[in-house]
């Protein structure tokens, strides 16, 4: 079936600006479906169209874009325009059960789709078989229920066998342990498990003097911000998981999880621990104090000025040896008397600094005087 003339010549890039503009607008009296088609490549890519076109789909009646997804499209792009920026449940139906609808559409929109329709997803074999990444987008999507990640795992093994036993029975260990409370709910999205990078394996390397502290740390219980100590299993059941598991849940876990993955050697996975958008400021002012994590991590704190307003995260930053000296002298000006006296006499930063406070104590006081 042929397109609407002008359409085709937006299509071709032959349509004057102004006129496509117009046209993805909305305010040219052409049909629906080939309406779509033109919006479609407008907002699929970067067009000087794509905020028009997305504004126009987004004002479309619900009605009029189902009508239009009831038959084959060609080509199928409307289908993932739909898929990526619509919310509709039944809309959204409609274009998952599209006969034109391909499995490279598909794995572009999950991350997009609500919760609510990622069973059809599911149920589409052919489309996951085509490219098992969808079975991976669904297993980390934020929307999917503990039942559609247990039916991922099994699928993975018993229809791909992509996964070995060992493997789908932890998974679905912990998915029934998310499902009952006992693990933080960021254990359901982690990853497969994947051989370390080369950029995670250097990112383990650290000095003798840091390796040494970590083996000293090692020997201590395992305590929170609070004091309190972390169950051990937790703790075993961290240990098992790959680096870039690790990875993934020092950006999505809980506070235990977090206080755990600090201590790990690797710099990624400190360093995203500190990109946790639920990690609270007691957890920073204890990380700033810990001697065994990496520089990266004293910095991103020190470059985060709601955290360095509270002054225990300023404090501990200051007193901690580990921090570079330059991050240091910023913000050693800024402690009570008390503790920059304290500051004067700790033999373990660097004399530099001390010389600083003492001097500054000493002018503050003539100051006084």
């Amino acid at each position: 079936m042929s397109l609407h003339p002008i359409v085709e010549r937006f299509l071709q890039g032959s349509l004057p600006e102004p006129m496509g503009m117009t046209l993805v607008g909305g305010g040219l009296p052409v049909p629906t479906r080939d309406l779509l088609q033109a919006l479609a490549h407008a907002a699929l890519q970067e067009t000087p169209y794509t905020a028009r076109a997305l504004e126009c789909l987004g004002s479309m009646p619900e009605s009029m874009l189902a009508g239009a997804l009831l038959d084959p499209m060609e080509p199928p792009s409307p289908l993932q325009l739909v898929l990526c920026h619509r919310k509709e449940p039944a809309l959204l139906e409609e274009a998952l059960l599209n006969p034109s609808l391909t499995a490279e559409i598909v794995e572009a929109s999950v991350p997009s789709l609500p919760g609510k329709v990622l069973e059809i997803v599911l149920n589409n074999q052919v489309m996951w078989m085509e490219r098992p990444t969808i079975l991976d987008l669904l297993e980390v999507h934020p929307e999917g229920e503990y039942v559609i990640k247990r039916r991922v795992n099994e699928f993975r093994f018993d229809v791909l066998r992509l996964v070995p036993e060992e493997v789908k029975k932890e998974r679905l260990e912990i998915l029934d342990e998310v499902e009952a409370g006992h693990l933080d709910k960021a254990w359901a999205e982690l990853p497969l498990p994947k051989e370390k990078s080369k950029e995670e394996a250097e990112a383990e390397i650290e000095s003798e003097e840091l390796a040494a502290e970590r083996r000293l740390l090692a020997q201590k219980p395992l305590v929170d911000d609070q004091g309190q100590e972390i169950v051990l299993t937790l703790s075993q059941r961290v240990a098992r998981l790959r680096t870039n598991q690790k990875i993934m849940l020092a950006i999505k876990g809980g506070k235990e999880e977090r206080t755990i993955l600090i201590r790990e050697a690797n710099r990624l996975i400190q360093v995203n621990v500190m990109r946790n958008g639920r990690i609270t400021e007691g957890e920073v002012a204890y990380i700033a104090q810990m001697r065994t994590v990496n520089d990266e991590v004293l910095r991103i704190i020190a470059g985060n000025r709601e955290w360095m307003k509270k002054y225990p995260i300023t404090k501990a930053l200051v007193l901690n040896p580990r921090t570079p000296l330059p991050l240091a002298m910023t913000h050693f000006k800024r402690l009570l008397e008390s503790d920059m006296k304290l500051l004067v006499k700790d033999r373990n930063v660097a004399e530099l600094l001390r010389r600083e406070a003492k001097r500054f104590l000493e002018q503050k006081a003539l100051g006084k005087g």
